[in-house]
């Protein structure tokens, strides 16, 4: 499982700041001044050529594919996602970059709709319609390939695929939640609302025996993570809710950091299309009441479109089989 984030594929050079109002008429100003020299399509490309060399199982996009939010951006976004893998081994989770205004929730399901794995009955009276259809539940059901061993009792080839897990556990049940919403000026906060937060809490509830259950999300989901104007803010909420997760992964920060709430192992990893473009692989090695999961962080060399292996880490999952 591959997971990348902050994309911010878009141009908007042929986007007339006349024809644009409110905040995105200043989130274009600041892609003018700033943002089109540091989110460069060069940096895209190479990490798009490494995630694919990579042959993942499964990708994650946690968000902010796009910047103010527009129509024509969305549907830019579909066909970049298109061009990496189909809907069946992608489950995009939007940012707030991607509902940045009250018209982009209507393209953002309509373009990347296939990519969301919306819930067709979920959702509450008077719940905002970019709520409804949250939590995303994607099923990484067990296939059937096995991995035959050998004398010795090693197998031909490593447990790192999803398959592997009809040995051990009952597979992964993937969790997208939506935190990005419409917000005034100069914020870019998030929030799942209470209506997201219990259907999450109900889903993990129902996910089978032994099932690793991973969330993931645009903004990070703890207090204090990052400064209030960028915030999840009923982060409070869901760390209770996370006590039953086993993995979280989010963008926003635009950085590659990781840390625990409670149990549940938390990473971040940074813009998919800066100079320094980073993206977390994730293999899974299912054991007796366990999974054993290795983690890299692949980050693009400075002096080079190559990706190089920045950080690992090794740990275990109790998934209580």
């Amino acid at each position: 499982m591959i997971h990348i984030s902050d994309l911010h594929l878009t141009d908007l050079s042929t986007v007339r700041p006349q024809k644009i109002r409110g905040k995105r008429r200043l989130g274009h100003f600041s892609w003018r001044g700033r943002r089109r020299y540091r989110h460069l399509p060069a940096h895209l490309e190479a990490l798009r050529r490494a995630v694919l060399d990579a042959q993942p199982d499964f990708i994650v996009v946690t968000g902010d594919l796009v910047h103010i939010g527009l129509p024509s951006e969305l549907a830019v976004a579909a066909n970049w996602l298109a061009a990496l893998a189909p809907p069946g081994k992608m489950l995009v989770t939007p940012g707030n970059h991607d509902l940045y205004a009250e018209d982009s929730w209507a393209a953002c399901e309509g373009h990347l709709g296939d990519y969301l794995h919306l819930s067709p009955s979920s959702g509450e009276a008077g719940e905002a319609p970019f709520r409804r259809g949250f939590p995303s539940h994607v099923s990484l059901q067990l296939g059937a390939e096995r991995h035959t061993a050998d004398a010795k009792g090693t197998t031909d080839r490593p447990l790192g695929c999803l398959q592997a897990f009809h040995e051990s556990v009952d597979g992964i049940e993937l969790y997208g939640l939506n935190t990005g919403c419409p917000t005034p000026l100069g914020a870019a906060s998030g929030r799942l609302g209470s209506g997201q937060r219990h259907r999450l809490e109900r889903l993990m509830k129902q996910a089978p025996a032994g099932a690793l259950k991973v969330v993931a999300l645009h903004h990070a989901p703890m207090r204090g993570v990052m400064p209030g104007r960028k915030a999840l803010i009923d982060a409070d909420a869901l760390e209770a809710l996370l006590a039953d997760a086993h993995l979280v992964l989010h963008g926003h920060g635009h950085w590659s950091r990781s840390y625990r709430c409670g149990a549940a192992q938390i990473f971040a990893v940074g813009s998919a299309s800066t100079a320094d473009a980073a993206f977390r692989q994730f293999d899974f090695h299912p054991q007796e009441g366990t999974v054993q999961v290795r983690m890299g962080l692949h980050v693009r060399a400075v002096d080079g479109d190559g990706f190089g292996l920045g950080e690992e880490a090794a740990f275990s999952v109790s998934t209580g089989r």
